[in-house]
Parts: C-alpha cells; structure tokens; sequence
C-alpha cells in the first residue's frame, strides 16, 4: 500500500544520499550494491574519516530493513514505521546535505 511506496522511497532518497557523499568523498563506482554503498559510508565516511555520525549508518540499515518488508514480504509496513522511516530518512538527507555543504 501506501505505506510500503513511502518506506521504500524514503530509503532510496537516503541511497542516493550515500552515493553523493561518497562521490564527493572521491569514491566513485560506477554501480553500487546495497551492501557495498553501506559499508563504504559506514566503513570511510563515519569510521575512517569521522565526515558523519555512526548513527547515520545504522539508520540506513533500519529504513532498509523496513524496505524489504515493505518490498520483499506479505505483510506491510505500519503507519508508524512509516513515519519513522521517513522522520530518519529526512534527518538523514539533512545530515549529508549539511556535511556536503562543509566539505
């Protein structure tokens, strides 16, 4: 339903976010897996290089999470997980457009 399109669309404006602040960080691929664009973020721009909070990468993988229920599963999301997937990813892409903005 409705609430499963807004889940996934909130991770995927926080997937493009990732793929902009690691462009800009100089990691540049022409494609990127789920799993290697969050552990690069993870890995370079929060562990390694400290651009961003360590709470940012663990809210990427929680709205992921949401998405594949909302995408993958029979069930859907809720109202409520909705809304919080959308309040993370909003904080998230304010989070990155700050830090670009810095950088």
């Amino acid at each position: 339903g409705l609430y499963n399109s807004s889940v996934s669309r909130a991770y995927y404006s926080m997937y493009q976010a990732v793929q902009t602040a690691l462009e800009a960080a100089g990691l540049l691929r022409t494609e990127w897996t789920h799993v290697g664009l969050q552990a690069t973020f993870a890995n370079e721009l929060t562990r390694r290089r400290k651009l961003y909070s360590a709470f940012l990468a663990r809210d990427i993988n929680v709205v992921q999470d949401l998405r594949h229920t909302a995408d993958y599963r029979d069930s859907n999301v809720s109202r409520r997980q909705a809304a919080r997937a959308l309040a993370k990813a909003s904080e998230f892409v304010g989070q990155i457009r700050k830090g670009l903005s810095h950088g």
